[in-house]
């Protein structure tokens, strides 16, 4: 549909073209068969018209037929036909334009007027009627002496042409006015529609005067109908994700030049100390220094790569059931020395052989970052707890730390990209993504990242997404193991707290400095 004036204007007018076109013909009908019904009566009443001009005796029946008062039956052009017999088919009288010969009359006459259409002798179509009729005048009209009435067929035939003309002229009429009709119609159904659509082209031009660099709040279009007030609230709720969008998009490219301005402004510090130094084991350290900035550019840059991979969809994920154990006693083993240095009770309670559905690899990244985050951020000589919630065949991996400093209105910050609440949260060595990294992982994957704050403990849980369950429970969904035994095991993705190479070439851990935060 190209046009709602175009779709609307056609549908009304062809619409009531065919209901007029409709009732015209119903009406053409009905007009045409009251015609022909009024050409047969007046043919019947000229049957009784030539009854009465026949005149009977005792011994005579006379016809008083007078040319000049019925002129259609004597002359050449168009001429009408009659002719009179008796019952028993003798011959009494005739029009002057049968020249002698009798109409062919198909039908058995009787008292009641037959009608039938058929050819006249000069070749037209016209119409007959037949009927049985009695003398009228019969002498004397009294007494004994009275003789029987005669019985006498009268035959009368027509041409159609009046009758035609009638038609004709009705037809023209029923046209004419459904044209007539129709245009009005049309014309009327263009102005409700060109007035119906007002509103529409007033929402067009408050939307085309929107610039990017200053969305309203609103849309001010005035009174609308009920059918684009719709719209107008779904363009409302677009306008404030698109806004917030461009904002937290804004904000992102500010966050981002800020993070690498400072390794940049380190790094030609470095540079320029090293460049004015002459001792060697100073230059070898401002190498040093060099490649840790720029790893740590690297790493910047990656993940905020990785996000954009994610948000475009471009990631595949193949679930299966992994032992969960292992993955969490390898990360927490890597996580011990920073358990110890702040003197944290680190809990570790899921139990061996513990098995879930899932992608390891989403897992053990995002395992990693809030692990990373609970050891990095959970206050001196508190309590980290990691446990494993299995109800209804579904799963939920949950970390727990305390966290005082964050507040209710956080938690949705939490998760966007170098948001930061507090000091512990603005060191330069922290990104600030690795929430922001693990949410976009896990949603891609078919996982849910929750985080609850209670009683100054966070909370943040890892399970399968609604849809995700949805599908698990179908009838004959394919067995996640048999799904990964068959998926291509080629694709390779970051660690989460990373691994770069060491100077030997070997890959070793992080330093807890260097994680995504």
């Amino acid at each position: 549909m190209k046009s709602i004036r175009t779709f609307l204007l056609t549908r009304l007018v062809l619409g009531t073209a065919g209901l007029l076109g409709l009732a015209a013909s119903i009406v053409f009908v009905i007009v045409t068969r009251s015609l022909e019904s009024q050409f047969d009566q007046n043919l019947s009443d000229r049957v009784l018209g030539f009854a009465s001009l026949f005149f009977q005796t005792e011994n005579e029946l006379s016809f008083e037929f007078s040319d000049e008062l019925m002129p259609e039956y004597d002359r050449e052009d168009e001429p009408a036909y009659f002719q009179v017999r008796f019952a028993d088919g003798d011959w009494i009288e005739g029009s002057n334009t049968l020249h002698g010969e009798p109409l062919d009359v198909p039908v058995t006459a009787t008292f009641e007027p037959v009608h039938w259409s058929a050819p006249l002798p000069d070749g037209r179509q016209g119409r007959f009627v037949a009927q049985l009729v009695e003398v009228h005048h019969v002498y004397p009209e009294e007494g004994p002496g009275r003789p029987q009435a005669a019985v006498l067929e009268v035959v009368i035939a027509r041409g159609r042409e009046p009758l035609a003309a009638a038609v004709r002229m009705v037809l023209a009429n029923c046209i004419a006015f459904s044209l007539v009709l129709t245009a009005l119609v049309g014309f009327l159904s263009w102005r409700s529609v060109d007035r119906g659509l007002e509103p529409a082209h007033r929402l067009a031009e408050v939307l085309r005067a929107i610039r990017a660099d200053d969305l309203p709040a609103r849309l001010e279009v005035g009174e609308l109908p009920r059918e684009l007030t719709q719209v107008v609230e779904t363009t409302d709720a677009l306008i404030h994700r698109v806004d917030a969008a461009l904002k937290r998009e804004r904000r992102t490219t500010a966050d981002i030049a800020h993070e690498l301005r400072t390794p940049i402004s380190e790094l030609l510090t470095v540079a320029e100390v090293a460049l004015r130094s002459d001792v060697a084991d100073e230059k070898a350290r401002s190498l040093s220094t060099v490649r840790d900035v720029a790893w740590r550019m690297e790493r910047l840059v990656s993940i905020l790569l990785e996000l954009a991979r994610l948000e475009a969809g471009t990631e595949r994920f193949t679930p299966r059931k992994f032992d969960l154990r292992n993955l969490v006693e390898d990360r927490l083993l890597r996580l011990r020395p920073i358990g110890l240095e702040r003197s944290l009770s680190v809990y570790d309670k899921i139990a061996p052989g513990s098995t879930i559905e899932a992608d390891p690899e989403v897992v053990r990244v995002v395992l990693g970052n809030l692990l990373d985050n609970a050891h990095d951020y959970c206050p001196v000589g508190g309590a980290v707890i990691c446990r494993l919630e299995e109800r209804d065949g579904s799963w939920r991996l949950v970390i727990e730390n305390e966290a005082p400093a964050l507040g209710r209105e956080d938690l949705d910050k939490l998760t966007e990209p170098f948001w930061r609440g507090d000091a512990a949260r603005s060191d330069r060595n922290r990104s600030g993504l690795g929430l922001a990294l693990s949410r976009a992982l896990a949603e891609r994957a078919g996982l849910e990242l929750e985080l609850e704050l209670e009683d100054g403990v966070l909370r943040a849980g890892l399970r399968p997404s609604a849809t995700a369950r949805a599908r698990r429970a179908e009838p004959g969904a394919t067995d996640p193991d048999d799904a990964a035994s068959r998926a291509s095991q080629s694709r390779t993705r970051r660690e989460d707290a990373g691994r770069r190479p060491s100077a030997n070439g070997h890959p070793k851990p992080w330093p807890p400095a260097d994680r995504a935060g």
